[in-house]
């Protein structure tokens, strides 16, 4: 391995040495012509201009030519992408400059946060006071946030993002980082560095979103406490059960916070990083699985009907082994009852995060960095998550999204970005809790295959659409050197800026259209999802949100511990995709909806209960849309559920056509909202 790796750079080395000269030149040619676009915008802002869209230019400029010349040897494919995309930024420069100096062109003007009061939540908005360059008038409007995540860099840039265009940052620090060691004596320094790093970000504009990443967890605390060695999956490497842990996290936080709890920089706190509770089973969460089925079943013999099974007492059951790919499901009732515990288990243990934070800090936001396919996805449902659960303990409706650019990809024409699940987990957090959407390691770019090229316009179009759909702020992965993302990428990265400036331009327009109501609703029920096995819930689910996407309404989700609430669907129209099983809770509710109920796929729907007993008593008011599963596709559906959505008066009164007067619905997304000014 090392050995190839060496004659690769060898061999990349030699190309570079008859390659890059003409490169250099080019790059030293764009420095050398800093100094002059610089003095040209200091006389265009004096004379009372708002720079802020060409100094996104500028800066990038600014900063990635020293950075491309420092990385000639090191991977001169890559610089020459870099200058070609730099020469292309220049020149728009160019043309800004020239234009606004012979007074032809005024630049839109851009609110920015002032730093010094926190925002608040309105809705799904972030509401702040804000300025614009050159004024000393303060107004209260949605303010969007952009920026990126997640390690040194973005700390030592702290002072650039208001030059590039944005406005939020991500960084993160650990336990082990305040405890170092065994004598529990807390490093102090750490928090007073974050604490410098705020004052600095106060003073650039720039809110902070802190990782408190409970995943460092130090390894003097394991050792001192054996019941916390276990093996678990993803980030958390130590048992969440144990008492011990609970206790030594809570200080942790107590301490770290305590110096910065009232820091207006301090945007909100990140409570974990893609959060999923698959662990070998421990006596604490053995003891707490087997008390919380007494109080379901009541009895011995009522779980035993339930699940089919002829235990004689609760002591004798067992957590099932749930490390993927192949966790033990049966006997099918313990996992369907497992797999609930659990996401009431793992929402208790972010809540003793949540609490331990608003204990110090009061005021300040909280959230999770769930990765959004584990709420929705039969494979993954042993991980925990549940989206109606953390709306209850958390702020901010946080996530972990992918938009990945993907080409010429076959499998995903006619799209160039997979959005479908980002879009539409953000759409059922919201469901749940009316609240700004956080994706906070937000990858817009593939993480493997990052020498891709990615277009400017992926980046402006995943942005823009994530905020429709209710994203008020957004750390984009990542930020930092020799990475192959956006420190490597000047269109790419000038296009976050431009983004960030033009959703803060028109926050009050974005807002009204995050604020259309849902129109229509899609069942979600946690006992389908968990119990499929070839009725294809989740692939219905997510074909039906697909197709809805492009019939011109708002689509919202409904859980079934919604339903289990007394919750009902605030739309007319409620789709089932393809759930053949749901509680009998859940289904007494749904008895009282008096909308509009339809089948996708099959008419024997939601026919069994959670432990897979038959229900005879069905809904009225359904209305089924047959397919055979090889036809489920979003575009059949599509199809099927545009004239009944016109039919209800749900559909937009406008459509989209080309040049030529073809209707291209199918494909484009579009909402329309009212605002104080109009349509």
């Amino acid at each position: 391995m090392y050995r190839l790796l060496v004659i690769i750079a060898l061999i990349t080395l030699s190309a570079c040495t008859i390659a890059y000269g003409d490169t250099e030149t080019d790059l030293l040619a764009l420095q050398q012509s800093l100094p002059s676009l610089k003095a040209s915008l200091d006389a265009i802002k004096a004379n009372g201009q708002d720079t802020s869209y060409p100094m996104i230019n500028y800066t990038v400029l600014e900063n990635f030519v020293g950075d491309a010349l420092m990385n000639l040897g090191y991977n001169s494919s890559r610089v020459a992408t870099e200058l070609s995309e730099l020469q292309t930024i220049k020149t728009e420069l160019d043309q800004q400059i020239s234009q606004a100096l012979a007074g032809n062109i005024i630049f839109p003007v851009v609110p920015r946060w002032t730093g010094d009061t926190r925002s608040l939540i309105s809705g799904c908005s972030f509401m702040a006071p804000t300025i614009t360059p050159g004024s000393t008038c303060r107004e209260i409007r949605p303010v969007f946030f952009t920026g990126f995540g997640h390690f040194a860099q973005v700390r030592e840039d702290m002072e650039k993002w208001p030059n590039y265009g944005t406005n939020m940052v991500q960084f993160e620090t650990g336990p082990n980082r305040v405890y170092p060691d065994y004598t529990e004596i807390p490093n102090m320094a750490v928090a007073q560095g974050i604490k410098a790093d705020l004052d600095r970000a106060q003073k650039a504009g720039v809110a902070v979103d802190l990782l408190i990443s409970p995943h460092y967890f130090p390894a003097w605390m394991i050792s001192k406490y054996p019941e916390l060695n276990t093996s678990r999956e993803g980030f958390l490497q130590f048992c969440i059960h144990a008492p011990s842990g609970q206790e030594f996290l809570k200080e942790y936080i107590r301490v770290l916070l305590t110096p910065i709890k009232n820091h207006p920089a301090l945007h909100s706190i990140c409570l974990t990083n893609e959060p999923r509770n698959v662990e070998k089973p421990c006596e604490y969460a053995t003891a707490e699985f087997r008390t919380w089925l007494q109080q379901r079943h009541s009895s011995i013999d009522v779980l035993n009907d339930r699940w089919g099974t002829s235990y004689t007492s609760f002591d004798q059951i067992t957590i099932p082994m749930t490390s993927t790919p192949s966790p033990i499901t049966t006997p099918i009732g313990r996992w369907v009852d497992y797999c609930r515990w659990n996401q009431e288990c793992f929402t208790n243990w972010h809540k003793v995060l949540a609490d331990a934070v608003h204990a110090v800090a009061p005021n300040v936001y909280v959230h999770a960095k769930v990765q959004g396919y584990t709420f929705g996805n039969t494979d993954q449902i042993q991980c925990g998550n549940d989206p109606y659960l953390y709306a209850g303990i958390t702020d901010l409706n946080g996530n972990d999204g992918s938009n990945y650019y993907r080409g010429d990809d076959a499998t995903l024409k006619p799209y160039y970005a997979n959005w479908l699940g980002c879009y539409m987990y953000g759409d059922m957090q919201r469901s749940m809790r009316d609240a700004p959407i956080f994706n906070s390691e937000n990858h817009l770019m593939d993480d493997v295959n990052y020498t891709t090229i990615v277009p400017w316009q992926h980046i402006r179009t995943a942005l823009w659409q994530e905020a429709i759909h209710g994203q008020g702020a957004t750390t984009l992965w990542v930020w930092d050197h020799l990475s192959g993302f956006y420190m490597e990428r000047p269109l790419d990265t000038k296009a976050v800026g431009t983004v960030n400036c033009d959703l803060n331009r028109a926050a009050k327009e974005v807002t009204a259209l995050q604020q259309v109501p849902e129109q229509v609703t899609i069942l979600h029920p946690f006992s389908s999802l968990v119990r499929d096995s070839g009725h294809n819930f989740d692939y219905i689910a997510m074909r039906a949100y697909w197709g809805l996407t492009f019939c011109r309404v708002r689509t919202g989700f409904i859980t079934e511990r919604q339903l289990e609430a007394g919750i009902l669907p605030k739309t007319s129209i409620l789709i089932v995709p393809n759930a053949k099983y749901i509680t009998d809770a859940a289904f007494e509710t749904l008895k009282n909806y008096q909308g509009h109920i339809i089948y996708l796929v099959d008419g024997n729907l939601l026919c069994y209960d959670e432990y897979g007993q038959p229900r005879s008593e069905q809904l009225a008011n359904v209305d089924v849309i047959p397919f055979a599963i090889t036809d489920a596709k979003s575009k059949n559906f599509y199809t099927a559920l545009l004239p009944k959505l016109i039919a209800d008066g749900l559909a937009t009164k406008y459509n989209l056509v080309d040049s030529s007067g073809n209707s291209l619905t199918w494909g484009a997304e579009f909402r329309e909202a009212e605002t104080s000014d109009g349509d």
